[in-house]
């Protein structure tokens, strides 16, 4: 029985090897006997114990004296000691109980041993028998030649004794992101191909799953009959459903579902403990900072039968169906999906929760660098309630007022046009104005990430076709404003000034000064990207001073920053770095990291264009950092290609290579940036030029140029490239 319920070493085995070297070391380097391996169901914690043990150290420290207990199949002290006596073949006495037996053993053995108890929290959490079962353990525990290892559910170890836990204050860790995947593989077997779109499909998969092994095991037996798409789309239908082994009887190992129904085995029917778990299997954030946020989230609606939902949170954390994490209450994904099937949360929790965050985004600092940090925590929560809310019609608040608080966020953006496009679809009794607002915030985002074509024919234009039916001039002048701000970065220069000059009139005839500036402003940048910069030095500073008497912090310092790269240009070095400086300060005291990395990038070419490299490379390389962290990966990319050009005149051509090859990689999702995708090849061809491999410098060349070609307005850049192929020729003939 013992033996057929004792699992064998598994062959797949990604991503431990660090937590498997600490356990080797507390057992036999550290002098420390107790080891208890802590965590969720499914988490890996009888595989750990089992690669640990059949380490070379252990082995040589205890030999054949390993001793390792299923402990689901026992249920008591007398059962488990039973189990004991059996594994380390201890011959009973006449007339000897068993505990005498089993402890004059452990008493008198000469050499170090050690026992595993695998799954101790089926006795352990066996209320009648705890007494005994906590007793017989800690005299184990003091036989000084026994070490122990324990693996159960649950933040702490049995008894009083002091454990050393691997892992973190939750227990073990899920899988990495790297080692998830390369585990899936493994299950999968050679069916699973690598390519860029099979990895794409397993990295969603193995995010949506929470990197918990088992759910990856599980997941990955069904990936050797079907494809990566049907079965993600068997996760979307089924959840935790799909995750077990169809193939034997369900048990905690081939059953995520089996596996969670233990722990909640442990609650006994607690009807609190129970209540709770549905609320928080809804937030895929969990509750942050709980102590202070739990009540305020849920007392209108429903409170624990002792006034305190702390015993409640202590027997939840004993089952390990939650954790604590920075001070928040967290569940792993494929249990919250799970939870969420079995014990639904309801309308009036629901209620509750869209109340409680409608007031917390009310609650947020002005200053976007305080606000962030604190929504963070909370965005996966606050989308999946508001989408909730605004699919059944239930909404209690302002699910739009809600939108048009988050929409400035730009790290958010993919939640705001999410929710955006659901109000557009849900809300029949939405306001006119509110829905072409919507339409216009849509297209600002779109254009933001690139998609250029999508924001100007799918919402800008329906925009303006309902603007201009309308007598709401400063709606009209906005929506002429955005589409002008999309030609721009689609680098259609003309189309851009016609439609931001069509705007400053209106703006000028409704005598909107702040509409005016804006105009300005885009008017210098573009005059800017023209080469007429004098004019663009006139807009601009003319623009600056509208921005400073309205007390726009943010826009002056763009307007500062446009400055200086303009005085860049007329290589008056001291006159822009001034106004670069001045530009960092106030994006810094603003809260701008945008601001900052923008600042950071212009400094570096300044630098560059000084050959002050070092100085170049050290700029480039933080704002490139500045920008990776806020999610702006154009900028990011670019970059990339402005240390590749430092790196290239430096001579140090391998890593200004990386650096190309890495712009263009950043820049694959992003195939409307036309204009920054020809200067990295054109570049590039630059570089294989000076490495004298003309052949790659030509192809380069060719590509850079029908890039440019494509774009329609960039005859100059097509012309640049053509004079690098007519030099390349030279260089040949020569």
């Amino acid at each position: 029985m013992i033996a057929s319920a004792t699992p064998p070493l598994p062959l797949v085995f990604t991503g431990r090897d660090d937590l498997v070297d600490q356990g080797v070391d507390i057992l036999c380097n550290q002098a420390l006997r107790f080891l208890a391996i802590l965590g969720a169901g499914g988490m890996g914690k009888t595989s750990l114990a089992l690669h640990i043990i059949h380490r070379p150290a252990v082995k040589q420290k205890f030999g054949q004296r390993c001793h390792f207990l299923p402990c689901d199949i026992f249920e008591n002290a007398e059962a488990l000691t039973q189990g004991l006596i059996s594994i380390m073949k201890i011959m009973l006495q006449e007339n000897q109980g068993k505990q005498e037996a089993l402890f004059n053993y452990l008493k008198a053995t000469q050499h170090d041993l050690l026992i595993i108890f695998d799954n101790f929290e089926t006795p352990w959490n066996n209320h009648g028998s705890r007494t005994d079962i906590r007793n017989l353990v800690e005299k184990i525990a003091g036989c000084e030649r026994v070490s122990i290892i324990v693996t159960m559910r649950g933040p702490h170890g049995p008894g009083e004794i002091p454990w050393k836990a691997l892992g973190d204050d939750s227990g073990i860790p899920q899988l990495s992101p790297a080692a998830a995947n390369e585990a899936f593989k493994a299950f999968a077997g050679p069916k699973v191909e690598s390519s860029e779109t099979s990895d794409s499909l397993i990295s969603q998969l193995m995010y949506e799953l929470d990197y918990i092994p088992l759910a990856i095991k599980l997941s990955a037996y069904h990936a050797r009959k079907i494809s990566l798409d049907t079965l993600t789309e068997m996760w979307k239908n089924y959840k935790t459903g799909m995750l077990r082994d169809a193939t034997t009887q369900d048990s905690r190992s081939t059953s995520v579902e089996f596996s969670i129904n233990l722990s909640i085995q442990l609650l006994h029917e607690n009807q609190n403990s129970i209540q709770l778990l549905s609320i928080l299997s809804f937030l895929p954030n969990g509750v942050p900072f709980w102590e202070s946020n739990l009540n305020q989230m849920i007392s209108k609606s429903v409170q624990p039968s002792n006034g305190n939902w702390s015993l409640n949170i202590s027997v939840l954390l004993d089952t390990s169906l939650i954790y604590i994490q920075n001070e928040g209450l967290r569940m792993l994904a494929p249990i919250r999906e799970y939870i969420q099937s079995q014990y639904p949360t309801g309308q009036e929790i629901m209620d509750q929760l869209e109340i409680f965050y409608a007031q917390f985004l009310k609650d947020l600092p002005n200053n976007d660098m305080q606000a962030q940090p604190m929504l963070e925590l909370h965005i996966n929560n606050i989308e999946k309630i508001l989408r909730a809310q605004i699919k059944s019609g239930h909404s209690k608040s302002s699910c739009v007022s809600a939108v048009f608080i988050l929409y400035p966020f730009r790290r958010f953006a993919s939640v705001s046009m999410s929710l955006i496009d659901l109000i557009l679809e849900k809300d029949k009794k939405i306001n006119k104005d509110d829905e072409v607002e919507f339409k216009l915030k849509k297209a600002k985002i779109l254009r933001s990430m690139g998609r250029f074509q999508d924001a100007k024919d799918q919402v800008i234009l329906q925009a303006q076709k309902y603007f201009k039916q309308s007598q709401n001039q400063r709606a009209q002048a906005n929506s002429m404003r955005w589409l002008g701000n999309i030609y721009f970065r689609q680098d259609k220069y003309k189309e851009a000034s016609e439609m931001i000059s069509e705007a400053q009139q209106l703006f000028q005839k409704i005598g909107n000064e702040l509409g005016v500036a804006e105009c300005l402003k885009r008017l210098g940048d573009i005059y800017q990207m023209q080469g007429r910069n004098d004019e663009a030095i006139q807009m601009l500073s003319d623009a600056l001073k509208q921005f400073q008497t309205f007390g726009n912090q943010m826009r002056a310092a763009e307007c500062l920053l446009s400055l200086g790269e303009l005085y860049r240009k007329q290589k008056k070095y001291d006159e822009a770095t001034e106004m670069i400086m001045k530009a960092q300060t106030q994006s810094e005291e603003i809260g701008s990291k945008q601001g900052v990395a923008n600042c950071l990038r212009t400094l570096g070419r300044i630098y560059m264009d000084q050959t002050q490299y070092d100085e170049a490379v050290g700029m480039f390389s933080d704002a490139q950092i500045q920008y990776q962290n806020i999610r702006r990966i154009v900028d990011a990319a670019w970059c990339y290609q402005y240390l590749g050009t430092t790196y290239r005149l430096q001579g140090q051509y391998e890593k200004a290579k990386e650096a190309l090859t890495e712009t263009l990689e950043l820049l694959k999702g992003f195939p409307g940036e036309k204009y920054k995708i020809g200067w990295t090849l054109l570049e590039f061809g630059h570089l294989l030029f000076d490495m004298e491999d003309f052949i790659e410098a030509r192809r380069k060349y060719e590509e850079a140029r029908n890039v440019f070609d494509s774009h329609g307005q960039l005859e100059k850049d097509v012309d640049r490239c053509s004079r690098a192929l007519a030099k390349l020729d030279e260089t040949i003939e020569q």
